[in-house]
């Protein structure tokens, strides 16, 4: 049985999501993670989780060798036509690749994991996900992890007391999203209905996403051989507080240690 994440990421999540991804806002928050990542140009970079390499191609053009690596067909296929469309073939690679099995040794200056591209399995395998780029990165090699505000995701859980109900219209279809909160486990579980044609229902995705504290993210990159140098709220790089909708981690590999612990 296939898993949830090999097969929510296709042509309804690229549909759906694609209308709120502008050119201006692609541009930003591509300027936040070069800003953020604070590398010079020349250097070379893995976009993990790249989707449709929305982000990707405008490091490319400002001078960044760029991997980008996903396990979706469908948005790797968009990816190629978007890096074509902005003529970087030569700053880019397209790369099918899972996350957990990275094969990268010492090679990359810097990585990027962005809009809540992590939490997606259990959490010895999130915890290989953080080996795989800690082995990844040069000595000195800097990693930007973009996720939900947890503190957010707690205070949402509170207020709705209960799974929470939500429609909304994009891409063309009116969604119906069902989520709720396993508070024991850390996780945000999530249903979405895809309705069209006089509301006949179409089909439906689920997803589930572990959610970290900062103190638990601190420590499994501790594990790995990374230290985290600063910590934004926001993709204007604001700082962050309980209230931040993001919480942004940028962490620098310090030693070439393995990590020899499972996370708690």
């Amino acid at each position: 049985m296939a898993k949830w994440y090999e097969e929510f990421f296709d042509r309804l999540y690229y549909e759906t999501y694609r209308v709120f991804e502008d050119e201006e806002r692609n541009e930003r928050e591509a300027r936040f993670i070069v800003e953020a990542l604070g590398l010079p140009r020349g250097s070379r970079i893995l976009d993990l989780a790249c989707g449709y390499a929305r982000h990707a191609v405008y490091l490319a053009k400002w001078g960044y060798h760029v991997t980008c690596l996903d396990l979706s067909d469908y948005l790797l296929e968009r990816a190629r036509e978007r890096v074509e469309r902005f003529q970087v073939d030569d700053m880019v690679e397209v790369v099918k690749g899972d996350m957990r099995k990275l094969d990268y040794d010492s090679e990359l200056d810097g990585a990027y994991n962005f809009f809540t591209s992590f939490g997606f399995f259990s959490d010895d395998e999130n915890f290989k996900v953080l080996e795989g780029v800690a082995r990844a990165l040069k000595p000195g090699g800097v990693f930007l992890l973009d996720l939900w505000n947890p503190i957010q995701v707690i205070y949402n859980a509170y207020i709705h007391n209960g799974p929470r109900r939500t429609w909304h219209e994009a891409g063309g279809y009116i969604i119906l999203e069902e989520v709720s909160y396993d508070l024991y486990n850390a996780r945000l579980n999530a249903e979405r209905t895809f309705y069209k044609d006089s509301m006949k229902p179409v089909a439906t995705r689920r997803f589930t996403v572990r959610f970290y504290m900062y103190w638990e993210i601190r420590d499994l990159l501790d594990r790995t051989g990374m230290a985290i140098d600063r910590i934004y709220g926001s993709y204007k790089g604001e700082e962050y507080s309980y209230t931040s909708p993001r919480m942004i981690i940028v962490a620098r590999r310090t030693s070439t240690k393995q990590a020899s612990k499972k996370p708690i």
